[in-house]
């Protein structure tokens, strides 16, 4: 037996499309944020992948997952720190160098490079 639940129907489909705003404006300022600073860390381009990418997929538990090509200088965890702080978010950084699973990062990531963000 199922019972009508209009009322909690509403408040999921308020919360999808809070959950659906946050993570289109948590993408732009990561890319922003990344293209013009993460050449200070030693990173000039890498991926943004996971939750953040895919309608329906974030909430506000969600991390931002960023993949990097190439980090010989500069401070990883200061990237991750500033980030984090920044979107007010957790950020999971992977050096592309060291991941098995790179080659399947690169077909489904969004690709970044330093100073090639939108807006």
């Amino acid at each position: 037996m199922t019972f009508p639940t209009p009322l909690l129907d509403a408040r999921f489909a308020r919360q999808k499309d809070c959950d659906e705003q946050a993570r289109q404006q948590i993408l732009q300022m990561t890319q922003h944020w990344l293209g013009n600073h993460a050449a200070r860390y030693g990173i000039k381009g890498g991926y943004i992948f996971g939750s953040v990418t895919l309608p329906d997929r974030f909430s506000d538990r969600s991390d931002v997952d960023l993949a990097v090509e190439t980090h010989k200088t500069g401070d990883i965890c200061a990237l991750m720190g500033d980030l984090s702080m920044h979107i007010n978010r957790d950020v999971d950084l992977i050096p592309l160098d060291q991941c098995h699973f790179a080659d399947k990062i690169r077909r489904i990531g969004l690709p970044w490079t330093q100073n090639a963000s939108p807006g």
